[in-house]
């Protein structure tokens, strides 16, 4: 019975036990958002930046504060302790951030409530005939808000397209001729476009709300609005200028394909959500926007889904899984020279870890490419060997005798049920120091720790229960050893060797010390992987390209980098994002370019009979070809990928050497010293400095002294 619950509750719970193919490393971040239009990065860090950052400085569990200051946008990134609630730390900054004295008509936000790698989920709208200002429109009013009432959603982050604006394109001519001021324009606008409340009367026997309709609806009622008056005749907006309908200034366009302006949304998945559950719901509401709620020319094309990426993951562990089983069935056979024997101890294998799926489940603990991919099954059935042999060998060793099997069996498990409980006891100490790890490095392994003590308990539960008993039904007829002639040849060859090491005991310890001191001189030549790598079947590029760069230029520049990597026939689909988001939540600048590029499964004949028949290969052949673009540098990475490397640096990059001071001009000199340096390291490649300084700025100096000013050029 014991064993029946074990394989349904054990097949349930993998079932319903949320997989994902990297856990989340990141800790608990809250990042404050503010928009001030029009202004340089110098004003926005001087007025927004740094009174937010005063403000916060202190916060309660408060690790670490970056912060970024850019062409209208500020980013003030807050990491606390991995213990502390992240709505407790949002409750902290939002207390915190009432205080802070911004300038007029500014207004700080918070980004979602979500972790770098929560980035799941990636769509284009596409219509023949709409413009990308009205795709922009129906993301913003109606896609983005379906997607955000999915259960843990955290936010639709829309890319691309132009934001529609009414604008009031004032004439200096007639402005002077009509002694029409821009503030006057401006406070005019202002108070001319709202509804007004104005209480309500009754009459007769009925009653009636009084309304003051003053919202404009339309360019007309923009062009009637007063403004003031000349010589008793009033003056409308449509007198001193013209009304029309344009677009906010660009701050990141999206490509997608041949379209070279298209629109993007990014699902970010709410921070500890499981990805499974809200792609599931993301999916669905996919099928209900294109078949029920958008107009019948506009469609969402998904073009990146992590359940793809999931699905690849459980595929990679369970074919894993399967061909380590098979070889240690193989093993098995060869050294116990019985098929009985060498399947019930395989058949501990997958109820250990079946076992090892329900307390995974019931502790919700998620499932991940290290925790299941890296559990070692030599290790799990090693006592499972150790009892199997026993009862083997204390049955043949009675072949031809009369005796009681259940009494020999009994016998036989007592005789080394001690043995193999302390050899667990201490494969499990081994664990410990796991458990006291923190940080990243702490959510990385703790869940493989877990997965494999779940699963070396189950083994020895199934190892003192199960085993005698199956040994005791399928052996009822005894056991006559079989001479296994490899394995006896091996064990002579050993013999011998053995007696020579002990009568030359000191020339053996000499032996072993050099052999041991020469692995130690390896040690510094072996390479480490902090995360296990998973080919998640796609490539992000990343360009750099001049710090300088205007919207215009780099706008050329994408298309250009998109062909390029459409012409693969490895290709399926090439979408690039410039620059950034309309909301903030990337902040970078014209100079970031980022490409994502689908790629056919490696089993399509593509890969099999084209030129290229690898990611790396492709990746080296497209550097090749990106190396006429001088001045631009190039990164490989993978999109989800991409998104823990932020997470755990703060860049862009797997890996980042940070320089801390006061002086910008000195951490750039720094900064670039160490790259000359790391350049002559081997194994460095694609160095970039990250750089503050060097963006041209128009500066205007008010002369007090006289009505006039000078408009100067120069960097900052």
């Amino acid at each position: 019975m014991l064993v029946v619950f074990v394989i349904v509750a054990g097949a349930l719970s993998f079932q319903l036990m949320p997989v994902d193919a990297y856990p989340d490393l990141s800790p608990p971040m809250v990042e404050i958002i503010t928009q001030w239009p029009g202004h340089a990065a110098e004003e926005i860090e001087r007025l927004v930046t740094l009174p937010i950052e005063v403000e916060m400085n202190g916060a309660p569990h408060m690790v670490v504060m970056r912060s970024i200051s850019l062409y209208v946008l500020s980013a003030v990134k807050m990491t606390f302790q991995e213990s502390t609630d992240d709505y407790f730390a949002r409750q902290v900054v939002f207390q915190r951030l009432a205080d802070v004295q911004l300038p007029s008509g500014v207004t700080a936000g918070l980004s979602p409530l979500f972790s770098p790698s929560g980035l799941v989920y990636r769509y284009v709208l596409e219509s023949p005939d709409r413009s990308p200002q009205e795709l922009k429109t129906i993301e913003d009013w109606v896609v983005a808000r379906a997607y955000k009432a999915v259960p843990g959603v955290a936010d639709d982050s829309g890319f691309g397209g132009t934001t529609m604006q009414y604008q009031v394109l004032l004439d200096p001519t007639r402005i002077y001729s009509y002694h029409v001021s821009v503030p006057q324009v401006l406070a005019a606008l202002a108070a001319n476009n709202a509804n007004a409340g104005g209480g309500f009367y009754s009459q007769g026997s009925q009653f009636f709300y009084v309304r003051g309709l003053g919202l404009v609806t339309k360019t007309e009622d923009i062009g009637t609005i007063v403004v003031g008056n000349n010589n008793g005749v009033p003056v409308h907006i449509r007198d001193i200028g013209d009304v029309t309908i344009g677009n906010a200034p660009r701050l990141g366009e999206f490509g997608f394909q041949k379209n070279d302006d298209a629109v993007e949304g990014v699902i970010l998945m709410l921070r500890g959500e499981q990805t499974q559950n809200v792609l599931a719901g993301v999916e669905k509401q996919t099928e209900k926007l294109n078949h029920g709620i958008l107009p019948p020319d506009v469609k969402i094309h998904p073009f990146y889904d992590r359940s793809d990426l999931v699905r690849l993951t459980i595929d990679t562990v369970e074919r894993n899984m399967m061909v380590g089983m098979t070889l240690v069935l193989i093993v098995l056979i060869f050294f116990l020279v019985s098929v009985r024997a060498a399947v019930i101890v395989a058949l501990t294998i997958p109820l250990s870890l079946l076992f090892a799926f329900i307390l995974l489940h019931g502790r919700g603990v998620p499932a991940n490419l290290l925790s299941i991919g890296a559990i070692d099954f030599g290790i799990i059935i090693d006592g499972t060997v150790v009892m199997m042999e026993n009862i083997y060998r204390e049955l043949a060793d009675r072949h031809g005798q009369d005796y009681t099997l259940h009494e020999v069996v009994a016998a036989a498990a007592r005789d080394v049920d001690r043995p193999i409980f302390y050899s667990v006891a201490v494969i499990l100490a081994g664990y410990l120091p796991i458990y006291a790890l923190t940080g990243p490095s702490g959510k990385l392994f703790v869940p493989m720790a877990e997965t494999m003590s779940y699963a070396l308990l189950g083994s020895l539960i199934f190892t003192l229960t199960l085993v005698p008993v199956l040994a005791s039904y399928w052996f009822k007829k005894g056991i006559k050893e079989v001479v296994n002639r490899p394995y006896e040849w091996i064990k002579n060859i050993y013999a011998g060797q053995l007696d020579w090491c002990l009568d030359h005991p000191k020339t053996t310890m000499i032996a072993a010390t050099i052999i041991f001191g020469s692995s130690l001189l390896l040690v510094p030549y072996i390479g480490g992987e902090f995360m296990p790598h998973l080919d998640e079947g796609a490539l992000w590029v990343r360009a750099t390209l001049p710090y300088t760069i205007s919207f215009e230029e780099a706008s050329k520049f994408a298309p250009q980098i998109r062909n390029i990597l459409m012409s693969y026939p490895q290709v399926t689909e090439v979408g690039s994002e410039l620059g950034r988001p309309d909301d903030g939540t990337d902040p970078t600048g014209f100079f970031n370019c980022e490409f994502y590029v689908g790629l056919k499964p490696y089993k399509d004949k593509v890969w099999q009979q084209g030129a290229i028949r690898t990611k790396t290969e492709l990746t080296e052949d497209l550097q090749k070809k990106l190396e006429s673009y001088p001045g631009v540098i190039f990164n490989y990475t993978q999109p989800a990928e991409d998104a823990v490397d932020e997470a755990l640096t703060g860049l862009k990059s797997a890996l980042a050497v940070k320089i801390y001071g006061q002086d910008l001009q000195v951490l750039e000199d720094k900064a670039v010293e160490i790259k000359r340096i790391l350049s002559q390291t081997p194994g460095f490649t694609e160095l970039t400095v990250v750089r503050e300084l060097g963006q041209p700025v128009g500066r205007r100096r008010r002369k007090s002294s006289r009505a006039s000013g000078s408009l100067t050029w120069s960097s900052a």
